[in-house]
């Protein structure tokens, strides 16, 4: 049976909010600003690693009294450290893979019967048959009867 349309489009979304557009809009302004920043520094670290000379280098050297090989090594450190981590993590895993082998052991159980289903007492014949024919369900009242031990 197919599912009724919403009537306004905005209740298609699975989170509506009320933002005014002034808030959109800073919103907007202050991701923008750290988007043009995240890309200055990039562009920054790429220059100066590769030795292009522009104005954004000149100004960055000199505001921190730096220069391209001093950004330079800081970038081959950086790479060698994440190497180093690499070649231990693979070496690592390598090792455990040899020592314990493939840990896909796990076996999924088989899928419940309806006989298991009625042998276990917890709902009547009635419910489990309305859940095996139905996608959706609504119940008014909890179809789980409560076990002897709940009740008292």
């Amino acid at each position: 049976m197919a599912q009724p349309r919403p009537r306004h489009e905005e209740e298609n979304f699975l989170i509506v909010g009320n933002r005014s557009w002034f808030h959109a809009c800073i919103d907007l302004l202050f991701t923008l600003f750290f988007w043009g920043y995240s890309l200055l520094v990039v562009i920054f670290f790429l220059s100066a690693t590769f030795g292009f000379d522009n104005s954004l280098t000149r100004i960055v050297n000199a505001s921190f009294n730096t220069i391209n090989s001093d950004i330079r090594n800081l970038v081959i450190l950086g790479l060698a450290i994440f190497i180093v981590f690499y070649v231990i993590l693979s070496m690592n895993r390598l090792y455990n893979k040899k020592r314990f082998g493939n840990l896909k052991r796990r076996s999924y159980p088989a899928a419940v019967s309806i006989s298991e289903l009625e042998a276990l007492g917890l709902m009547d014949n009635e419910t489990i048959a309305q859940l095996q024919r139905e996608d959706y369900v609504v119940f008014e009242k909890n179809p789980i009867i409560p076990l002897s031990s709940e009740k008292q």
